[in-house]
């Protein structure tokens, strides 16, 4: 009861927990029978945990508070302690219709993202190479994640690959033809 008195007493802490009493703190398990129309209509999400979190300045007054939303993000599991954040997985499509560099994927400010896949569909007639790359945006610099020369295939990524704000996932294609195109799906799911 003590943490409850603390949070009464703490003006801050309860305006941020004002802003999200409505919410639940995940879905309901499938077994329950609710889901669609019957499942809980405000669902704590990330995007609710990072609008609360950004609110809040890095003070002694503010500490009460920093214990209450990481308790809030450890429990509704938007705050990552050793993996991917639930409810963040997404595939992402680029089409590339020439050569040069194409953006495939960038974190907002504050993210960072795992890369779990990536593949090419059918080949650009006259691309002869396709390299992905992440590049930091601040200084455009980049590194070489993985090369292919054929199409229809997955890159091959050698190990966990992160990319986080103010880095960005690039394709980069060379060669000289012209007509058609590929397309570019990469899988990624938040871990920050």
């Amino acid at each position: 009861m003590a943490i409850v008195d603390d949070i009464r007493r703490d003006r801050r802490t309860k305006n941020v927990l004002a802003q999200t009493n409505t919410k639940t703190v995940s879905a309901p398990p499938a077994s329950t029978g609710l889901v669609g129309d019957q499942a809980p209509a405000e669902i704590f999400t990330v995007d609710d945990f990072d609008l609360v979190k950004n609110q809040i300045h890095l003070e002694e007054k503010n500490f009460q508070l920093m214990e209450a939303l990481n308790v809030m993000g450890q429990i509704t599991n938007m705050q990552s302690q050793s993996g991917p954040i639930a409810n963040t997985a997404q595939v992402v499509n680029t089409n590339i219709s020439d050569a040069g560099a194409n953006d495939v994927f960038a974190p907002g400010n504050g993210e960072v993202w795992q890369l779990n896949a990536a593949a090419s569909s059918a080949g650009y007639t006259g691309l002869s190479f396709l390299i992905l790359k992440i590049q930091d945006t601040s200084n455009s610099l980049s590194v070489e994640i993985s090369s292919q020369t054929s199409y229809n295939t997955e890159f091959a990524l050698n190990e966990p690959i992160y990319i986080g704000y103010p880095c960005k996932l690039i394709i980069q294609s060379g060669g000289t033809g012209t007509g058609g195109s590929t397309d570019i799906a990469a899988a990624l799911i938040r871990v920050r």
